[in-house]
């Protein structure tokens, strides 16, 4: 049985996205959903956990792979530093199991440096052994002007809506930083997208130390 926590609440705006097109919306192709799927059976024995808002077409891939599917909306939360550390603490565990694939829309990027840490140590309390990670970023030459929406439509496409809200302005995340701050995930996989992102696939290796940037 699926469960969704909640749904989106902030309607896509009328705001110029990534790749400058003045569209509220798109879809794109996403390889590195597609990698994070490529060797994930589709037995439905896994359970799943997408930190963005609930999606009726992402939650129609994730029921390929996934018994246990949760929403946890933490991008509605991110960009508020008084608020950010309870979502975090709230971030459901899976009642059955620890969960086989996280799925992490553009959160690191509007977190400050100094909370990164705390959110991928979250994450590993979360996951099982060999849980995969996928993680979004903006790319170091494109600075995000806003943030967006993302929901998968197929394994290996994904949509973006934008908000119409900032995005924080933090110091850009390098490929480096990110090897290092998603430990003890370790990046398997990493992928440049047409619209200023970054995508990487990340596989947990053992019970070893989180990483900081």
């Amino acid at each position: 049985m699926h469960r969704v926590l909640r749904a989106a609440t902030h309607p896509a705006l009328p705001v110029a996205g990534p790749d400058q097109s003045g569209a509220t919306a798109g879809t794109r192709a996403t390889a590195g959903a597609a990698a994070l799927f490529e060797r994930v059976r589709e037995d439905r024995s896994r359970a799943i956990l997408d930190l963005g808002p609930a999606a009726g077409s992402s939650l129609r891939v994730y029921g390929r792979f996934a018994r246990w599917v949760r929403f946890a909306d933490a991008l509605a939360e991110a960009t508020s530093p008084q608020i950010w550390r309870p979502m975090l603490e709230a971030l459901p565990p899976n009642p059955e199991r620890p969960y086989d694939v996280v799925v992490a829309w553009d959160i690191l990027d509007r977190l400050p440096p100094k909370a990164r840490p705390a959110l991928v140590e979250r994450l590993t309390a979360l996951s099982g052994p060999e849980a995969r990670l996928f993680v979004v970023t903006a790319s170091p030459d494109h600075p995000p002007l806003e943030l967006l929406h993302f929901a998968l439509e197929t394994v290996d496409r994904m949509r973006y809506e934008h908000t119409g809200l900032p995005h924080p302005r933090h110091p850009p995340l390098l490929p480096a930083e990110v090897n290092r701050l998603l430990m003890p995930f370790e990046v398997t996989r990493a992928f440049s997208t047409q619209v200023g992102l970054r995508e990487y696939v990340a596989v947990r290796r053992g019970d070893g130390a989180v990483g900081s940037a």
